[in-house]
């Protein structure tokens, strides 16, 4: 009875194991006959770069290519529109003889340095050879001024003497005791001595005035000095006028560049080979800096967006090749996995395909 039980047993076991045995080999079967080997999905779509083409200035648009159209190739280089140039070369002009005027002015400037540099050594100069002879007039003057001193001290002292002669000889004159020509002799000499005091008294006085003159020059060439000696600080001063004229030629040529690509922006250009899309210009239409005018798609980089779950990405890796279908014309593309992308929803994950 125990053996029987145990025989029935092991014929379970091996059943089991049989069956378990045959659904492997059945799923590996249907594996192998109806898996094809790699993963599809229906979940992608062909993406591109799109470049939106904006209006760079505002303006009137006085011109369209009648070739631009929705869904018309063009090359990059084509020109596709233009605006009205008149908005523009006004201030083009202006600037441009701004320029003119400044690139002269920082000539003028130039030329100034040297002019004034010796204009100003020179009055340095002459001042200071001014005020050494200002210095030399005063000193004599001031000598003279000692002389005509000691002069008027001498011929004083002789009047004196003769003045008290001649007032001895007066009375012994009226006493009879000397001759009238002896007194006349003593009065004559007072008399000329008198003379020559009053003389060296204005000698005196001429060489008081020559003091103040002489001093006065010496003030004013001090002055003029003074005045000289800010030569460093003119010649700097020039040479700034320089550096100022430079900048106002720079910062006009600046606006002139400026307003020279402004009117360049006039014509407007294709960026790139692409297809035209989303078209909204329109001769006589008025647009503002930035308004969107079309846009290109290039057919040159264009990509397959697809969508796989996260399974079927074990054992895909960028750089395998891909085929690509399209519905729209029925046929396949040849191509390469270029990335995954990050994670989505629904347990997804994107490739990005690149066209080979």
């Amino acid at each position: 009875m125990a053996d029987n039980t145990t025989s029935h047993t092991w014929n379970v076991r091996a059943g089991i194991v049989i069956i378990c045995v045959a659904a492997a080999l059945i799923t590996t079967l249907i594996i192998v006959v109806f898996h094809p080997g790699y993963e599809t999905t229906n979940d992608a779509q062909i993406d591109g770069h799109i470049h939106p083409l904006n209006a760079r200035i505002g303006g009137t648009i006085i011109w369209v290519n009648p070739e631009i159209e929705d869904t018309h190739f063009v090359k990059a280089g084509t020109i596709l529109a233009r605006l009205d140039p008149n908005d523009y070369q006004p201030i083009v002009d202006r600037l441009q003889g701004d320029v003119q005027s400044n690139a002269a002015q920082w000539r003028t400037s130039e030329l100034n340095v040297p002019v004034v540099s010796a204009t100003v050594t020179s009055r340095l100069a002459a001042a200071q050879a001014g005020v050494r002879d200002a210095e030399a007039e005063l000193s004599t003057a001031q000598a003279q001024h000692q002389a005509a001193i000691a002069s008027l001290r001498q011929i004083a002292a002789l009047y004196d003497r003769a003045e008290h002669d001649r007032a001895r000889y007066e009375a012994l004159f009226v006493t009879h005791d000397i001759s009238r020509s002896e007194y006349e002799q003593r009065s004559t000499d007072a008399l000329s001595l008198g003379e020559q005091r009053e003389a060296a008294r204005a000698s005196l006085e001429a060489a008081k005035q020559r003091i103040a003159s002489a001093e006065q020059r010496l003030a004013q060439r001090r002055s003029d000095l003074d005045s000289a000696e800010t030569a460093p600080q003119q010649i700097a001063s020039a040479k700034a006028g320089v550096d100022r004229a430079k900048g106002e030629l720079a910062r006009s040529r600046a606006s002139l560049r400026t307003a020279e690509l402004d009117l360049g922006y006039t014509q407007i250009v294709a960026p790139v080979d692409g297809i035209v899309g989303r078209r909204s210009m329109e001769v006589g239409q008025r647009v503002s800096n930035g308004q969107l005018l079309l846009t290109l798609v290039s057919p040159k980089d264009i990509w397959a967006t697809a969508n796989f779950r996260e399974t079927q990405l074990l054992h895909m890796q960028s750089g395998q090749d891909v085929k690509i279908h399209l519905d729209s014309c029925d046929c396949d593309l040849g191509g390469t996995i270029e990335s995954f992308g990050g994670a989505y929803p629904s347990e997804q994950r994107t490739l990005f395909l690149r066209r080979v």
